[in-house]
């Protein structure tokens, strides 16, 4: 079966409280507007964690060339240096790279902890461009909701909520033209209700978008409900904590 993956950062949500918000107040995740634009209603997200395989992440490299540093052969010496420039390179001269999952982004896997099936799309853009977007779409109902949510991520208002019955190719493509004519940046989240998985991917590739995927696991479909695209205000993202421990960055005072 084909799915789609999307990563779910640990900087600011940890497996376990991604798990716990989502359950209560359902799934609100960005993604760039020309990927959104390849989803169906009903299409179903994987969502899991990223786990960089650390074979592929070399431990200290060449300061010249950054090759990976091995034991090599000068003037029949066995020496520890670089295979390319054939220099000897002495350990506390080669760059350290530490394991890091950011940067290896290939061949590694994904432990998938949950899904969502998309059944909404919520929008942060200007009033005069969600004035202009709601007029072209096909709506059925419309509610003011005026919804405070709060999220480990950062908090927004969802104000009206819109039933329609348009594709979301057909929305995003109207949303992409508008943003042209306007000179004017959006976001868009896919939004659905989330079930727990557990499930293992490899090999995956790391994105912060979405990504295709292959399993025999087989999913079952949820109960849409009305497919619906909101507005939302009030928009404050969370920013990354920063890490005082590393060297050169001040101590963070208690």
């Amino acid at each position: 079966m084909k799915y789609y993956l999307h990563y779910v950062g640990s900087k600011l949500y940890p497996k376990e409280i991604f798990i716990k918000e989502a359950e209560q107040v359902g799934v609100n995740r960005c993604i760039p507007m020309k990927m959104i634009k390849k989803l169906k209603w009903g299409d179903t997200l994987l969502l899991g964690s990223f786990v960089p395989n650390p074979s592929f992440v070399p431990d200290e490299l060449c300061p010249n060339c950054k090759t990976i540093l091995r034991h090599i052969v000068i003037e029949g010496e066995d020496v520890y240096g670089c295979p390319t420039c054939q220099v000897e390179v002495p350990r506390e001269k080669a760059i350290k790279d530490k394991f890091d999952g950011r940067k290896n982004k290939t061949h590694g896997k994904a432990e998938v902890f949950g899904y969502f099936q998309v059944s909404g799309l919520n929008i942060k853009a200007s009033d005069e461009y969600k004035t202009i977007l709601i007029n072209q779409l096909n709506i059925v109902s419309t509610k003011e909701l005026n919804t405070k949510v709060q999220r480990r991520c950062g908090s927004y208002t969802i104000g009206t909520s819109n039933i329609v019955t348009n594709s979301i190719e057909d929305i995003i493509n109207k949303a992409l033209e508008l943003s042209k004519q306007r000179n004017e940046k959006v976001k868009f989240f896919v939004a659905g209700q989330f079930k727990t998985l557990n499930l293992s991917l490899k090999p995956v590739n790391f994105s912060r978008s979405i990504v295709e995927v292959k399993t025999e696991e087989k999913i079952n479909a949820q109960d849409l409900g009305e497919l619906n695209v909101s507005f939302i205000y009030d928009y404050n993202k969370r920013s990354y904590i920063k890490k005082y421990a590393k060297r050169g960055r001040p101590r963070k005072e208690k």
